[in-house]
């Protein structure tokens, strides 16, 4: 695969922005949300371990648990401006 021309940060947020519209789209169509989160956690498992494999993967996701209370995960609204379209 080519290299990006994007910075690392400008990926995540190209990918995101897709990912949400992605997203919506399913929900529009009538998928659940929760069975959602499952197939997208499902895709991103199975990539990293065929990307890095079963221990790497098993190492980062060991460390979930104290990032997700952290707050890693958690949106705030400079994030979400951050991640739309740009508009403020």
């Amino acid at each position: 695969m080519a290299e990006s021309s994007l910075s690392e940060e400008q990926q995540k947020k190209l990918a995101l922005d897709l990912f949400l519209g992605a997203w919506d789209k399913a929900c529009e169509a009538g998928v659940e949300a929760d069975l959602l989160c499952e197939v997208m956690i499902y895709l991103a498992v199975t990539d990293l371990v065929a990307d890095r494999g079963e221990d790497v993967t098993a190492s980062l996701f060991a460390t979930l648990p104290d990032r997700i209370a952290d707050g890693e995960f958690t949106l705030d609204d400079d994030d979400d401006d951050e991640a739309g379209d740009g508009k403020d």
